[in-house]
């Protein structure tokens, strides 16, 4: 009476899974035949044996076990910056007060446009220093040829000429000294002489880069102070993504390999990269390895500050086992591959997985090279497995 119960449970929890017709195939006595019990001759494995019946019905497919080292895939996050030298800070070089604006956020600039003026007293200090540093320059480099002149017709004693030019080198070094503090402004000698001829000169602040105005940090009117950052600029044509990668995956990784970025919404956009640099230390806050991959952007995306998933692809250190995913189940906890010995027989042969990807599954032990393993329908091997055993109770 207990194995009549047990029979029909089986049967009942087959027929709510909405797989392949497994009553069809199920034995109609209530005893256990000879084709599901296990083989006797082995102590370690359960085997599932198939009637002619059955094989035909199941259509088993398997696959070759390959002893390799493989190549698999992992998803990782991911944190999107600006590449390098992609991203600019626009800051004041010296005190002052924003006179004019020129560029809101989002704006697109080209690198040298002018994207605001400043108003500043010490600029317009350092403009006339060296206007006045290059007048002089030219009247005492007048004197010292004329002096020359007169030298050699002997109208002028030597030493007049010696402390004319001393002069006309302290000039040139003072007008040397203002010109490179005015470049340190980002304003060269010809843009300093036409400020000279204005009322009140402004100094421009121009774009670094090519890019778009993200962040605006100040307002018209608004007193700023020297090295204080006004905006900044930042070029999305190319991101460094910092990928986060466990440290034991890391002993398969090298610059070069190739990484996938895929945005399912609200298209399907696939983006290819590499992995351009390792990180030789571990990120503090996740213990992770941090793997560096400068990608192009497509249609805006992905953009500095999102977080991203990165599939990367990576070769075991050592050879391993593999096998087709579809080939893996589980018996409880313990995973397990059903191994072909012969056309109507296959082995429960449990297994140490390693790790899996979306298509095939990467084990330590369990399985030899050239084994068969099944692909195709496993949920049936087990369901017949199930039966055999719940028959022997």
């Amino acid at each position: 009476m207990r194995r009549i119960t047990l029979t029909i449970l089986v049967l009942m929890s087959l027929s709510a899974c909405r797989r392949a017709p497994i009553e069809a195939l199920l034995p109609e006595a209530i005893g256990v035949p000879p084709s599901l019990q296990a083989d006797s001759a082995s102590a370690s494995y359960r085997v599932v044996r198939l009637d002619t019946a059955q094989q035909r019905r199941l259509q088993v497919q398997v696959a070759p076990v390959r002893y390799e080292r493989a190549t698999y895939t992992v998803s990782i996050p991911g944190e999107v910056y600006p590449a390098p030298g992609l991203m600019a800070q626009v800051s004041t070089p010296i005190d002052g007060r924003v006179a004019r604006l020129y560029v809101p956020e989002g704006e697109a600039v080209q690198r040298g446009q002018v994207l605001l003026e400043l108003e500043s007293l010490a600029f317009a200090e350092l403009v006339s220093a060296f206007l006045q540093a290059q007048a002089e320059e030219a009247y005492l480099a007048r004197q010292v040829a004329r002096l020359r002149q007169l030298v050699t017709e002997q109208l002028t004693p030597q030493s007049t000429l010696d402390q004319t030019e001393a002069d006309y080198l302290r000039a040139q070094a003072r007008r040397q000294a203002a010109e490179v503090r005015l470049r340190a402004l980002g304003v060269t000698p010809e843009v300093a002489q036409a400020l000279g001829q204005q009322e009140r000169p402004l100094l421009p602040l121009r774009a670094p880069i090519d890019g778009y105005v993200d962040q605006h940090q100040v307002e018209l009117g608004q007193a700023v102070s020297a090295n204080q950052t006004l905006m900044t600029i930042v070029d999305p044509s190319r991101v460094h993504i910092r990928g986060f990668l466990a440290p034991d995956d890391a002993l398969g990784l090298q610059p070069g390999d190739s990484v996938r970025l895929v945005l399912q919404v609200p298209d399907s956009l696939t983006l290819g990269a590499r992995v351009h640099t390792i990180n030789p230390a571990l990120d503090p806050e996740n213990r992770a390895v941090v793997v560096n991959i400068l990608a192009d952007t497509r249609q805006g995306w992905p953009r500095p500050g999102q977080n991203v998933r990165l599939w990367i692809r990576l070769r075991t250190p050592r050879p391993v086992y593999v096998v087709p995913l579809a080939a893996l189940t589980y018996d409880g906890q313990q995973a397990i591959v059903f191994v072909q010995q012969a056309p109507d027989t296959y082995e429960v042969r449990p297994v140490t997985v390693w790790r899996t990807d979306a298509a095939q599954a990467l084990l330590l032990e369990g399985v030899r090279e050239g084994e068969r393993v099944v692909v195709h329908p496993v949920f049936s091997l087990k369901a017949l497995m199930r039966y055999s055993e719940f028959a022997e109770e």
